[in-house]
């Protein structure tokens, strides 16, 4: 697609130590910025080229740091936006940055080169480069769905904490909060129930976006909470909308738009109980799944990656299935069980829909003590396989 260049007409005192030497910049091919797809299936990158051999020599040996380099040369959504993170080099006279992930199919990004903030740069080396750049739009037809939403059950505690989506193919970088709405009852959108959040809480192949309730308004006590109560109430029922707009990795709506009615049930305030746990042992010799029952649905998200199976400190290879609305959990090993005593090994973090843990109720922790360390603290349970 054409890309809007702007250059700096001269730029002879790029480097103070050109000027200092008298030597010219090479003004065969003025500064030009523009995003580059290579076509073997390489990730499209935005180039900058026109710079002159002193300055392209002084960036490749200058070991800048992603935060200098970026304000040499800075990709971001928008003008007011974070710089994207991403890989910068400098090969065969070109400037280029390849962004962490790809960019966006039908998006525009704003791009802007600092002269003045090249290794070495006069303070007159002239103003900034700005412009646009951007893939087209794929004219392919829209075909991404919504697949599935956690808590896959109709009833959902009035504190509940976060949601996830999961979409049939991978979609855009973009957060998708403006594309999700929550109407009470009576049709009507729920002001401020979702938290603002951006692309961090993306799963890595873009498939799944987790929604987290403002733990503000969710929480007794806190300021949200006095000022505007809980976004659910207990005996409605609200309806979660993904609109049809919210775009995929290839900038194209979604095939329809997802609607969904949820039913609020009463508060969940009890932190979990593992002796309320019914653990069914599979038989020795048998790839049989090791199924552990919980009495109310947890937290889809972290129930695949908080609980394992462990023999004599070791980790089970195996395959995790989580279902009935989230209240069964089977492990089914790669290898046959052999008879002996295994562990079922659980992390603390793991929750219910209310963001209750293991021997701790989220209602009441403090903000400040909660534990936010990397290392969770772990809880086994034997169970016997004969």
């Amino acid at each position: 697609m054409p890309v809007r260049v702007l250059w700096v007409g001269v730029l002879v005192s790029v480097l103070s130590s050109t000027a200092a030497c008298g030597r010219s910049s090479d003004a065969s091919a003025p500064p030009a910025i523009t995003l580059t797809t290579p076509g073997n299936g390489a990730p499209a990158y935005v180039a900058l080229t026109g710079l002159p051999a002193d300055a392209l020599k002084s960036l490749q040996h200058a070991n800048l740091t992603p935060e200098q380099w970026a304000s040499v040369l800075r990709v971001a959504v928008s003008t007011d936006a974070p710089s994207m993170l991403g890989d910068y080099t400098v090969l065969d006279g070109v400037v280029r940055f390849t962004p962490l992930f790809p960019f966006d199919q039908g998006r525009q990004y704003h791009v802007r080169f600092e002269p003045a903030r090249l290794p070495g740069g006069a303070a007159d080396a002239g103003g900034a480069i700005e412009t646009t750049v951007g893939r087209p739009a794929s004219t392919a037809v829209p075909a991404t769905t919504v697949a599935r939403v956690y808590p896959s059950g109709d009833i959902v505690p009035e504190n509940l904490l976060r949601m996830y989506v999961e979409f049939s193919a991978p979609m855009g970088r973009k957060s998708g909060v403006e594309y999700i709405a929550l109407l009470d009852h009576q049709g009507k959108e729920i002001e401020g129930a979702v938290l603002p959040l951006e692309y961090e809480f993306w799963s890595p192949d873009h498939k799944r976006f987790t929604i987290f309730f403002d733990p503000g308004r969710v929480k007794k006590g806190i300021l949200p909470n006095l000022q505007m109560g809980r976004p659910l109430e207990v005996g409605r029922s609200v309806t979660l909308v993904i609109k049809r707009e919210w775009p995929d990795e290839n900038g194209l709506p979604l095939k329809e738009e997802f609607r969904r009615v949820l039913r609020v049930g009463p508060t969940d305030l009890e932190p979990l109980d593992t002796s309320t746990w019914r653990i069914q042992s599979p038989a020795a010799g048998s790839r049989d799944g090791m199924v552990v029952t919980f009495p109310e649905p947890l937290d889809h998200g972290l129930l695949m990656r908080a609980l394992g199976v462990t023999r004599d400190g070791k980790e089970i290879d195996g395959a995790i299935g989580v279902d009935q609305a989230e209240t069964r959990w089977t492990f089914t090993p790669m290898a046959p069980w052999t008879a002996g005593t295994y562990q079922l090994l659980a992390l603390d973090i793991l929750e219910d829909l209310a963001g209750n843990q293991i021997g701790r109720a989220f209602e009441v922790d403090n903000f400040d003590t909660v534990d936010k360390g990397p290392n969770p603290t772990t809880i086994t349970i034997p169970f016997h396989v004969k």
